[in-house]
């Protein structure tokens, strides 16, 4: 029976294949470095996400892949958002997480928050959720810089990206999952959960979970 991963390898290779050589070395190292299947595991069948910070897309990939409705994946990098792939459950839009009116169900941001300076943090938190339907999910994917060995190769790894312009911004802002949570709780969020996801990668990933009320 093929696994979950061999399957989201074939994905991928099958929606990649045609690009330049150093896109899809960036892809799969960002695959096989991130824990994508875990994130992407979290998303019930038939919702429309919203992800801010999509890069090439890796995610929106397999969220379609896993069975979501409809993803709209929100990118800056004008290299990144006008070149990627076509797919008919899948909108790329070139701009920032403001550029997409509506609302809902799984708002998802993976590795995106590091890059934005943190005295935005409370203001970004506040608009995901009015963007989500009530009930609706906040999934975010970061690195726990507590966990210190791991968080310092992952910065120096990011300098090295940084250096070759393979991402915007120059803010590496980093909280504890303490921190991070009671930012989520004041910015309305209800059932937090936070998942160290880190053990079988080189770096510290945690993965939080928040809902908008429901009524």
């Amino acid at each position: 029976m093929t696994t979950p991963l061999v399957r989201a390898l074939s994905e991928l290779h099958a929606t990649y294949r045609g690009f330049p050589v150093r896109t899809r070395a960036h892809v799969l190292g960002r695959f096989l470095t991130c824990p994508f299947l875990a994130v992407a595991g979290e998303l019930p069948a038939g919702v429309r996400v919203l992800e801010i910070g999509a890069g090439h897309g890796i995610f929106a990939r397999l969220a379609a892949a896993g069975g979501a409705r409809h993803v709209i994946a929100v990118e800056p990098d004008l290299r990144k958002s006008l070149s990627s792939f076509r797919h008919p459950a899948i909108s790329f839009v070139a701009g920032f997480d403001d550029a997409v009116a509506g609302r809902f169900d799984v708002v998802a941001m993976i590795d995106v928050l590091y890059k934005v300076p943190l005295h935005e943090w409370d203001a970004l938190f506040a608009r995901v959720a009015e963007r989500l339907v009530p009930g609706g999910m906040f999934l975010l994917k970061e690195i726990d810089p507590e966990r210190r060995v791991k968080a310092s190769w992952n910065r120096a790894q990011e300098s090295v990206a940084s250096a070759l312009n393979l991402t915007l911004g120059r803010s590496f802002s980093y909280e504890s999952p303490t921190l991070v949570r009671r930012r989520l709780e004041r910015a309305g969020f209800v059932g937090l959960e936070a998942r160290q996801l880190g053990r079988w990668y080189p770096h510290a990933h945690v993965l939080y979970s928040a809902r908008r009320p429901a009524p």
